[in-house]
C-alpha cells in the first residue's frame, strides 16, 4: 500500500499518512462537492516552471487546438481577475463550450481571443511532450485518441 505523507493544517508538524485507497476516496468526495457546487479548486502552478514557447503553426492542421479542449482547475488570481470564463458548474474549473473547446478560442482562426491574459497553465503547456496529443512531434504525428474525450458531433 503506498502511502503519502503531509503536514497538518494546524501547521504543526505532525504529519499525516494517507494511502493511496485514502486519496482516491477524498478524491471521488471532492468530486462529488464539486458537482454539487458545494467545494471549489484552485489550480496551482509551479513558479520554475517556464512558458512553453514554440512554432506551432504548422502543426494546428493537424492538432486543430486539442489543447484548447482540456479542463483544468484556474488559480485563484485568474479567477478573481474576472477575464477568463470559468465553469459555474465546476467552480473554478476553465468553461468549455458545448463543442468542448474554450470560448475564448477563435474556432475559425484557432487562436486565443485573451491571450496575453490567457491562464497559466495554458502559458506552460507544451504539447510537443504530451502523448495524448503527438505520437511523435517532430514528425507531425498526433495521437490517433486526442480528440475523443470531445463531445460527438451530430
Amino acid at each position: 500500500m503506498d502511502e503519502d505523507k503531509i503536514n497538518s493544517e494546524d501547521n504543526t508538524d505532525e504529519e499525516i499518512v494517507i494511502s493511496e485507497e485514502e486519496r482516491a476516496y477524498i478524491r471521488k468526495m471532492l468530486e462529488k462537492l464539486i458537482d454539487l457546487g458545494m467545494a471549489a479548486v484552485y489550480g496551482d502552478e509551479d513558479d520554475s516552471e517556464e512558458f512553453a514557447v514554440f512554432d506551432h503553426e504548422g502543426r494546428k492542421d493537424r492538432c486543430k487546438a486539442v489543447c484548447c479542449s482540456f479542463v483544468f482547475a484556474l488559480t485563484k488570481e485568474e479567477v478573481e481577475k474576472g477575464i477568463v470564463k470559468w465553469n459555474p458548474k465546476r467552480p473554478y474549473f476553465i468553461a468549455r463550450d458545448e463543442d468542448g473547446y474554450c470560448p475564448h478560442l477563435n474556432r475559425e482562426t484557432l487562436k486565443c481571443k485573451i491571450w496575453d491574459d490567457r491562464p497559466l497553465r495554458c502559458r506552460k503547456y507544451d504539447c510537443r511532450k504530451d502523448p495524448n496529443v503527438w505520437v511523435d512531434w517532430e514528425k507531425g504525428i498526433i495521437n490517433k485518441d486526442a480528440f475523443l474525450h470531445l463531445p460527438k458531433k451530430d
